[in-house]
């Protein structure tokens, strides 16, 4: 799994993120979505929350274990629609990315449709945050 492209990315933007991520809350965030009927968070992921729990930026919002509603992946997978056996990880203008829980892949899903516009495997995650951020891979 790597973040490095995402990550290096985000230096050359201006966003903000969620405060620090704690594993109380990762665990809190776990157990909630789980009790909600939904699978628990990607490793990959979490991974990332340890760099970012969090992040906004020019209408693109990627979800940590956060207090900020916007950025809560508890709030917004309650308040949001997405595709069946999916949570949702973060949106933008047009899509949202899902991780479908079943496949084991992270999907760009149009937020119109629901029709998955494209699927990558959860070790590719770093392609996965660059196409909800719409970065040159």
């Amino acid at each position: 799994m790597m973040l490095k492209n995402f990550l290096q990315h985000l230096t050359s933007i201006t966003f903000t993120e969620g405060e620090p991520l704690e594993s109380e809350a990762v665990i809190v965030a776990q157990k909630v979505l789980h009790n909600m009927g939904l699978d628990f968070i990607p490793p990959s992921y979490v991974a990332f929350l340890k760099h970012h729990n969090g992040i906004k930026a020019d209408g693109c919002y990627l979800f940590g274990a956060t207090v900020d509603d916007e950025l809560d992946i508890i709030d917004q997978n309650e308040k949001l629609p997405r595709p069946e056996k999916t949570i949702l990880l973060g949106r933008n203008e047009f899509d949202m990315l899902a991780y479908n829980y079943e496949k084991k892949e992270y999907q760009i899903v149009d937020r119109q449709d629901m029709e998955v516009i494209d699927s990558y495997i959860e070790n590719d995650i770093d392609t996965a945050l660059s196409a909800i951020f719409q970065v040159s891979r």
